[in-house]
């Protein structure tokens, strides 16, 4: 009843945007239902939230918290912050809006609250990651597979950390050794939150209820359980 009332309440005012983000969505998770083995691999999912949104399991859309934190930060030593969740990346990317107004983020706010309270939690990750950038030639997660030469039915832990870590630093055609180094570092930085959301329990909403989540040839601490 509550999640009937939010979308009710909210989604007027931003009515023809969140048709657009609705369609995505729904296309995607639709495919991935007829399609389980076409999913991002469950790893990506867990890097995923450990990178961008290690809150992603309880929060309504977006996270209070690294909002309050991005703002104190830039109020005290006038550094930016990213504070948005896997819900608000996803409707930057289906809307292409990018633009630094107040007027856009609170838009995609309540665009991104639609999104949770309308769509599983657990498939989120997964619809991001197919529709998300990962650099040139690389728009969605089967081209970045491609031209990264990785295998989604094959893939070790830190080729999945390395695809993800292209999300905050994406792939110029031509990668000068600042931005290589920057994936490297990043990537790194993926493989050391992994291993401690793992024992914390970070990724346990991601069970694969509405689909099937393919596992790669990495054996991770949370198996996805076998139907």
């Amino acid at each position: 009843m509550l999640r009937a009332g939010i979308v009710v309440i909210l989604r007027p005012l931003v009515r023809f945007e969140w048709d657009a983000v609705c369609v995505r969505v729904e296309l995607e998770r639709t495919r991935f239902a007829r399609r389980p083995e076409a999913a991002p691999v469950l790893i990506t999912q867990q890097l995923l939230v450990s990178g961008e949104d290690h809150r992603h399991s309880w929060h309504p859309g977006f996270d209070i918290v690294a909002i309050g934190r991005a703002l104190w930060r830039r109020a005290a030593h006038g550094s930016r912050e990213g504070a948005s969740t896997i819900e608000q990346q996803l409707v930057r990317t289906i809307t292409g809006r990018y633009e630094r107004t107040i007027h856009r983020k609170l838009n995609e706010i309540i665009l991104a609250t639609l999104v949770a309270q309308s769509f599983p939690k657990e498939i989120l990750p997964a619809v991001y990651l197919e529709v998300a950038y990962y650099g040139w030639r690389m728009n969605g997660y089967q081209q970045a597979c491609q031209r990264l030469g990785v295998r989604p039915d094959s893939m070790t832990l830190a080729e999945a950390a390395g695809l993800v870590a292209r999300l905050k630093y994406p792939e110029p055609r031509t990668s000068p050794l600042r931005r290589t180094l920057q994936i490297q570092t990043r990537r790194n930085h993926l493989l050391a939150l992994y291993a401690r959301h793992v024992l914390r329990g970070t990724y346990r909403h991601l069970d694969g209820k509405t689909f099937r989540s393919r596992t790669s040839t990495h054996t991770t601490a949370e198996p996805v359980p076998q139907r």
